[in-house]
């Protein structure tokens, strides 16, 4: 911020909105409650309390509630700018003209070259010997030999021929006999012997007769632990004029309701006035604003 003269706004042209957290929307409600004279887009000049102009975002953390900002605008910035930036920046230069080529003359003839080279130097052409046409060796097998005997084969070695003898007739077998009943003795037979079975009882044992129960003497823990008391009995009271208080009086003792909730001062909404500044013909509140 930069310190300039103290400027003085126009308080029948305030206008009241909310506390603005930026420089963008802090320009908006400028452009939307107030317009230049000739109706220009050109931003407004903006003073914190008429001393110091806003014109960088980290101006706005000195903006607290209730401030005012006073607009202003001269007859000199109105309208667009005489020269924009990218004009100030890129200054066109004038193009010098291309000089044509200097005349050559005509081709020469070709020169071998005579020196050496890399190339020559690291790859020296040798000699290439004579080389002997590879003939493909003679088959052990030639077709048409059927005369000559052959070697024995593996198949041969390892699976031998033996002479099989015929095997003997059989006899015709003899008819099964009858059959006969097993005599001998099983693991289920000795492992499960079958015991006689005694004969069941028409009645069952006499029961003993017990002699006939008379009052419990005896004194049970309940009795001896839960005891009666003789409690004496007591009159109600009777309601009457004469024990109440006649005036009641404001309580006066702090009570966990008080303790818990305590009452807080409601703040209201955070508001910053925009005024424009007093006796300046290029800024005035808009029209469509005006109540």
């Amino acid at each position: 911020m930069s310190n300039l003269g103290t400027l003085i706004g126009d308080h029948d042209q305030r206008v009241t909105v909310s506390l603005p957290r930026t420089l963008h929307e802090l320009k908006g409600h400028a452009q939307r409650h107030f317009s230049t004279k000739r109706g220009s887009s050109k931003p407004f000049r903006m003073f914190h309390h008429g001393k110091v102009v806003i014109t960088h975002p980290n101006h706005m953390s000195n903006v607290k509630d209730g401030d005012v900002v006073i607009l202003t605008a001269n007859a000199d910035e109105q309208g667009p700018p005489p020269l924009s930036t990218h004009q100030a920046h890129y200054v066109p230069h004038p193009l010098q003209a291309k000089k044509p080529p200097a005349d050559q003359d005509g081709p020469k003839e070709s020169v071998p070259f005579d020196g050496r080279s890399s190339y020559t130097v690291d790859y020296i052409p040798h000699p290439l010997e004579a080389r002997d046409s590879a003939k493909p060796p003679k088959n052990v097998w030639e077709p048409g030999r059927t005369g000559v005997k052959t070697g024995k084969s593996t198949y041969a070695c390892e699976y031998p021929w033996h002479n099989v003898k015929p095997p003997d007739k059989t006899s015709k077998q003899a008819p099964p006999g009858k059959a006969v009943p097993f005599e001998g003795l099983s693991s289920y037979q000795q492992d499960y012997v079958k015991h006689p079975a005694r004969p069941r009882s028409a009645t069952g044992r006499p029961k003993p007769q017990l002699p006939a129960s008379g009052p419990f003497e005896g004194c049970t823990t309940y009795t001896t632990d839960y005891k009666r008391f003789q409690v004496p009995q007591t009159r109600p009271i009777r309601m009457d004029g004469s024990n109440l208080q006649s005036e009641p009086k404001p309580f006066e003792g702090s009570s966990e309701y008080r303790r818990e909730y305590l009452k807080h001062p409601l703040n209201g909404p955070e508001i910053l006035h925009l005024e424009p500044e007093l006796g300046n013909p290029h800024v005035r509140r808009a029209n469509w604003n005006v109540i």
